[in-house]
């Protein structure tokens, strides 16, 4: 990660636009402040200025910085806009609890932008995992702190709208979405050493249906009683993909001679 021309040398997330040729990166900490409680973490003044403040865009091909751009308050998890032709990906800011737009500026250079507040940033909501939907018209945000959840109409990326917001656990942290958005599911723990205590420390995964209008709660699996550990990161497939593939066929075995 650079280091120089304004970098912080900090690496959390990437994202890549194969036609832009260009990869993104994100910033924010080191390994000493992952290490401490997050409460006492976040009393340290001198420790909170230890983490990132910077976006990189990459050469993809090359693998190397052309652009860094300042993104303060220790920006996340990264999205492109999965809308054929859009050449634009958002990211949210941890610390200061900001949407952020990046895009290719009038000379093609890339340029970052503060679009949107997330909550009420005086109270730290820490807003941690973002999922945008596959036409770039919607996104989701969780917030760890509050526990909530919230959507942005995302039609003008320039200026994204709070619609919807639902508490959905005590802590939250990974949000993903069906590929028709009708399903979203969320994971609560962010890292056991800034995961909160007592019976705010949830672990679960929970599924909710989406109308457009209310999530409605579909399933939860606990992940304290079922005794499965902290439940982090999701990878979920796809029926459609599952069922669209074609195992190979088993090979043949030859013929036997014909009898003479």
């Amino acid at each position: 990660m650079p280091t120089d021309d304004g970098g912080d040398g900090y690496g959390y997330d990437l994202a890549v636009n194969p036609t832009r040729n260009v990869l993104l990166t994100s910033s924010f900490t080191g390994y000493a402040n992952y290490m401490r409680p997050l409460g006492e973490l976040i009393k340290d003044e001198a420790a909170m200025k230890r983490f990132g403040h910077t976006m990189v865009a990459w050469d993809l091909k090359a693998m190397k910085p052309r652009t860094v751009m300042q993104v303060p308050g220790a920006p996340l998890e990264i999205r492109w806009s999965l809308n054929p032709g859009d050449d634009w990906a958002v990211t949210a800011a941890a610390l200061t609890s900001k949407l952020w737009l990046v895009r290719p500026d009038a000379s093609g250079g890339w340029q970052a932008k503060e679009v949107a507040t997330i909550g009420d940033p005086a109270k730290i909501p820490l807003p941690v995992d973002i999922s945008i939907r596959r036409d770039g018209k919607g996104l989701w945000v969780n917030t760890f702190m509050d526990g909530m959840t919230r959507y942005f109409d995302l039609t003008n990326p320039q200026a994204p709208k709070q619609t919807y917001e639902r508490h959905t656990g005590a802590q939250v942290n990974m949000i993903s979405q069906s590929w028709d958005g009708t399903r979203v599911y969320i994971t609560s723990s962010l890292l056991a050493n800034w995961d909160k205590a007592g019976a705010d420390n949830e672990q679960f995964l929970r599924g909710f249906r989406w109308d457009g209008k209310e999530l409605t709660p579909a399933f939860e699996v606990d992940f304290t009683k079922e005794k499965l550990g902290r439940a982090h990161h999701m990878k979920l497939g796809s029926k459609v993909l599952r069922t669209a593939y074609v195992a190979p066929a088993a090979p043949v075995a030859p013929a036997a001679p014909a009898a003479r």
